[in-house]
């Protein structure tokens, strides 16, 4: 974008290793974080059908696989369910640090901007792509270990990044494949709920190992799982998220617009100003700002894996853009939903986001030849997947992306795909049957009637209605 300031923040001084895991003495008694960690990866090749592949000449070459795989340390077992499902980062990016005086702590800001740096360094060995970076978004789990100097520690873990600022701008595509939209936080989050399916298929292997390694932990009612005690989700942003929030930066209005908005044939726009035939038929991204408002409430799991999982929230955003008025973040992000507590079904409710800024980890602005581009990655994938934004799709040979493209790992098809294996996997006989994707969100009731109790309350408050794509979600497989 024009103007914004190129000149990256320094990273703190003391560099963090590069690590999937970093561990160090608590500091709580400054700011009141946490978050943790863990593993996982799996190709969607099968996904495609001859259909699916896109013949394109793409001129920007890509890389080699730049992650080991390691099996767990147990007997084995049942066939995976899902490739990569039990693949950490190799022991090169596993080093910790353990023995940090008093003096040289690093704030939490820091640590997570440093671990992403470290992070994309090791996935972007020798690509062409650090450029992409600029609009990297990164989700950290942070876990509260004891032992240590101090009686109680914590451990960061990078499980999901993404990159982008491209949306799909044809027609609507009703197969499920297609990427639509391909903004860093988006993409981000796909990879996450990816992870968590990784995760939620250690839980089904039946190996004691797995089980304790996995994130996710039995509820009383015996059904559900929920993220285990002491872990913490983090959100590291390196730019300002699209919507109401840019529209605070850039205005000199006295109450700028915080109405949902929607990106729609390449610009950014209000839904309110938005036809009805425009919004019926083209591929419409609702803004960044407006989905992390939603995730206050919802949680970012998804509607689908809320049938299994209870919801999953955000615990600090680290925005690496510089903002001027933190009061503005907080009633974007935390204050367009005010909704009564005891009218929110359980596990469900409005969990206010911890807001810091903190140090960039590459220039603000995007290159040309990013434009068009999106990477992905979640723990125990082998490598970056790269999409390419004028198709949605992924390129099938990252070394010579040139020629075919295949559905992206993250599509809505390979979501499906993943929901069900783990579904079976838990024996959970009455999901596997939903014919469709669009009915395997609507049965998640729970999850349905807050959303709903979420779009009546931005309508109350004037701040216009959700756009939302049922026609893109009719596919069965």
């Amino acid at each position: 974008m024009a103007g914004r300031e190129e000149t990256p923040k320094e990273i703190h001084p003391q560099r963090l290793l590069a690590a999937a895991s970093l561990q160090f003495p608590s500091q709580r008694k400054e700011k009141p974080l946490l978050a943790v960690a863990s593993e996982e990866s799996h190709s969607y090749s099968d996904c495609s059908s001859p259909a699916d592949v896109t013949q394109r000449k793409d001129t920007s070459p890509l890389s080699t696989n730049i992650l080991a795989a390691a099996p767990l340390p147990c007997p084995p077992f049942k066939k995976p369910l899902l490739d990569g499902w039990d693949q950490p980062m190799d022991s090169a990016c596993d080093k910790r640090v353990e023995e940090q005086d008093e003096d040289s702590q690093i704030p939490h800001d820091h640590r997570c901007a440093a671990l992403t740096s470290d992070i994309c360094e090791i996935l972007l060995a020798e690509l062409p792509y650090q450029d992409c970076m600029s609009t990297v978004a990164a989700f950290i789990l942070e876990r509260e270990v004891a032992g240590g100097q101090s009686p109680c520690g914590e451990t960061y873990e990078l499980v999901a990044l993404g990159t982008g600022d491209v949306c799909f701008e044809g027609w609507m595509e009703f197969s499920g494949r297609v990427l639509h939209d391909m903004h860093g936080l988006v993409v981000a989050r796909r990879a996450l709920m990816r992870y968590f399916y990784k995760q939620l298929l250690m839980f089904c292997s039946n190996d004691p190992a797995a089980i304790e390694r996995c994130i996710f932990c039995l509820t009383e009612d015996g059904v559900h799982l929920a993220l285990k005690p002491k872990f913490f989700l983090h959100l590291y942003l390196s730019r300002r998220p699209s919507g109401a929030l840019e529209n605070f930066h850039v205005t000199s209005q006295p109450h700028p617009s915080v109405e949902p908005h929607v990106s729609v044939k390449g610009m950014l726009r209000p839904v309110a100003y938005c036809r009805p035939s425009t919004l019926a038929t083209h591929v419409c991204c609702v803004s960044g700002s407006d989905k992390l408002t939603r995730w206050t409430v919802l949680g970012v799991q998804g509607a689908l894996l809320s049938h299994i999982i209870h919801p999953v929230y955000i615990t600090s955003i680290v925005l690496a853009d510089p903002y001027q008025d933190d009061a503005i973040l907080h009633q974007v992000i935390n204050d367009r939903l005010q909704l009564a507590e005891e009218g929110l079904p359980k596990p469900y409710c409005q969990n206010p986001v911890h807001l810091f800024e903190g140090p960039s980890v590459a220039s603000l602005s995007v290159p040309p030849k990013c434009h068009s581009l999106s990477l992905n990655w979640c723990g125990g994938d082998e490598a970056l997947e790269l999409v390419n934004g004028a198709f949605g799709k992924a390129a099938r040979d990252i070394v010579s992306p040139e020629g075919l493209y295949r559905p992206s790992r993250l599509c809505k098809a390979a979501m499906l795909k993943s929901f069900r294996k783990v579904a079976k996997g838990m024996n959970r006989e009455d999901l596997p049957i939903l014919a469709t994707y669009h009915e395997a969100k609507v049965q998640a009731e729970a999850y349905q009637k807050v959303k709903q109790q979420v779009y009546a309350q931005l309508s109350l408050q004037d701040f216009g209605r959700w756009s939302q794509k049922r026609l893109v979600d009719m596919f069965a497989s």
